[in-house]
């Protein structure tokens, strides 16, 4: 299983390339919470929500235990003690990748940044 950050999924969305299901697919593509909403934000109207929601629905959900809030704020302070700042949703992302020990896909920079002080973070490296 890998966790797949919107970046990721709004790219997919936008291109519908095959390239991208087929890694997805192959590697167990999984989506949290704060990935679902940050799609959903990009709604157009209720037919295009439906759609995302079904799309959306076609990945494994990963829940986010109530008991990672700490450590996100933790991580975020960690963070901003080195000097990196990022969106909240993805350290959030990032502390729930660590917890559970699973490489992050994502493609923005703010992984990388976050990898450098949060040395159990693991990216997904993707495939040319």
């Amino acid at each position: 299983m890998i966790i797949v950050d919107s970046t990721v999924l709004i790219d997919y969305l936008r291109t519908v390339d095959p390239n991208l299901l087929a890694t997805m697919q192959k590697h167990g593509a999984a989506i949290c919470g704060v990935t679902r909403a940050e799609v959903l934000t990009g709604a157009r109207g209720p037919k295009h929500r439906r759609d995302l929601i079904q799309i959306l629905d076609g990945f494994q959900q990963v829940s986010f235990p109530a008991s990672l809030w700490d450590q996100v704020g933790d991580n975020l302070a960690l963070l901003r003690g080195a000097g990196v700042t990022v969106p909240f949703v993805d350290a959030v992302i990032a502390t729930l990748g660590i917890t559970l020990d699973v490489e992050i896909w994502a493609r923005d920079r703010h992984f990388k940044d976050m990898q450098k002080v949060l040395p159990g973070l693991k990216l997904f490296p993707e495939p040319p």
